[in-house]
């Protein structure tokens, strides 16, 4: 069911035929509770399968989120009156009220669709915002197909679902977690037992070996206590746990500590130290008598594995980091197996892990070269990103040659140069390089460029020509 048809879920109302000598739009001329018999243009916008989230602020705004890319509707809605009422009537269907006096309201809509949304004083125009987790269908696979992963990448992540290890999955907000956290749960073996534990109503995976936990409306202490007991001294193989409750964090890893393995939990930081500092503190303040000192101890001691997700420059969500937790560093506890290269392209950081014994005693397919400072990468072909990994490198190129182009200038610009690329007096540009004529001065440009491209150990071809330059200045 796409998510128009789960949000437009009021029925369309019959109005009486009436005498009119001309046609009228639909409108709603007052504030109060109006049966409205469609979502207006969120019907056509929401039908889109490929949508992640829509933000509206006031009705002719209308911003739309696509596979990390945000672009401005031209459609908008009638009026403010009719988004008003639009948005009264969602809340109305989640069994909410929306008003004046309650003018916020943030929900779950439904398994995987959470609103946010506003109405004036609060705000000078009504907003909407719906984020949809369609991806809660995504797999290891698709999220090569996206470039969010390597294939190598892909490898050990599989690898992760069939070895023992607690992983801490960290980042902003919708950057990837939760679909990384549903992607590893439909990749476990199947002779493994899985138990999912989804505060924030996002995922659900229904299969034999996956038992489900919605602990969403649980507001019990005791009774959340003693059911995380219980999963727990169940002993899964794997347990996926996504939720902002502090209490399931805090119960959760005083219970498992290090004598368990299998845990896997997504953490909203900016990065992998700010997370294991926030878990430290949460864990110290629902702690009687333990400090932040003692309770990161514990936190270090329970995870083994953490894996950082991000946004890149044009709003592809990926795994930025995969690191160990080494704890006989205690300034740099964080070791990067994996990182990011400037190019947004995964490589490796010429270190072999902890974790590859158990890769290596449980036969998986993976090889020690994986880890090798030269080893590259590969990714599913894409034009869009050979064009983007040129770009980048071109621009590259083009800062280093703007560097070292002889330029008939003034003195200050000399200067510049010389301040730039470090130049000694003994290594002044001589005067009579200055009076090169225009031709002279293009072809040794052109020269200097052909040797930094031949030298620029690149992938893909380098299409600008130091014509070009002049108007690629700008953008460098």
């Amino acid at each position: 069911m796409s998510l128009k048809d789960r949000l437009n879920t009021a029925q369309k109302q019959v109005v009486p035929t009436v005498q009119k000598q001309e046609e009228q739009p639909k409108y709603y001329t007052t504030n109060s509770e109006a049966q409205i018999d469609s979502l207006g243009i969120l019907d056509t916008l929401l039908a889109d399968d490929d949508l992640n989230n829509v933000f509206v602020s006031g009705a002719k705004n209308i911003y739309l989120e696509k596979k990390g890319k945000v672009t401005k509707s031209t459609s908008t809605f009638r009026d403010n009156i009719q988004l008003e009422n639009i948005i009264k009537k969602i809340a109305q269907n989640a069994g909410v009220e929306l008003n004046e006096k309650n003018s916020y309201i943030e929900f779950n809509y439904e398994q995987g669709i959470n609103v946010v949304a506003t109405l004036p004083p609060l705000s000078n125009v009504a907003t909407l915002f719906v984020k949809s987790y369609k991806d809660k269908h995504a797999t290891l696979q698709t999220l090569q197909s996206e470039h969010s992963i390597s294939k190598e990448i892909a490898l050990i992540l599989e690898a992760f679902c069939a070895i023992k290890k607690n992983i801490l999955i960290v980042g902003e907000k919708n950057t990837l977690k939760t679909t990384l956290l549903s992607s590893l749960a439909k990749k476990i073996p199947s002779n493994n037992r899985a138990v999912i534990i989804d505060c924030e109503n996002e995922f659900k995976i229904i299969s034999q070996n996956h038992t489900n936990y919605d602990f969403s409306k649980l507001d019990n202490v005791k009774i959340t206590k003693s059911l995380i007991d219980s999963i727990v001294n169940s002993n899964p193989d794997k347990l996926f746990i996504n939720t902002k409750n502090d209490l399931i964090i805090t119960h959760t890893i005083k219970k498992i500590g290090s004598n368990h393995k299998g845990l896997i939990m997504t953490m909203l930081a900016n990065n992998s130290q700010e997370a294991i500092e926030k878990l430290s503190q949460i864990l110290s303040e629902n702690t009687p008598h333990l400090s932040i000192h003692e309770a990161k101890k514990i936190i270090l001691n329970t995870f083994d594995i953490v894996i950082t997700t991000s946004k890149d420059e044009i709003g592809r969500r990926k795994i930025s980091t995969i690191s160990e937790i080494n704890l006989l560093n205690e300034d740099n506890y964080i070791e990067n197996i994996f990182a990011l290269d400037y190019l947004q392209q995964h490589k490796s950081q010429g270190v072999i892990p902890k974790f590859y014994t158990d890769i290596k005693e449980n036969s998986l397919p993976i090889g020690e070269n994986i880890f090798n400072l030269e080893y590259k990468h590969t990714y599913h072909k894409s034009s869009i990103d050979s064009q983007y990994a040129k770009k980048n490198a071109n621009i590259d190129i083009l800062k280093k040659f703007k560097k070292e182009l002889p330029i008939a200038n003034s003195e200050e610009t000399t200067e510049e140069i010389k301040e730039e690329t470090n130049i000694t007096p003994q290594e002044e540009i001589p005067e009579q390089q200055s009076q090169l004529t225009q031709e002279e001065l293009m072809q040794k440009a052109q020269e200097k460029f052909d040797e930094l491209k031949k030298n620029a150990q690149m992938q893909g071809e380098f299409e600008l020509r130091v014509q070009d330059f002049e108007e690629s200045n700008d953008e460098i």
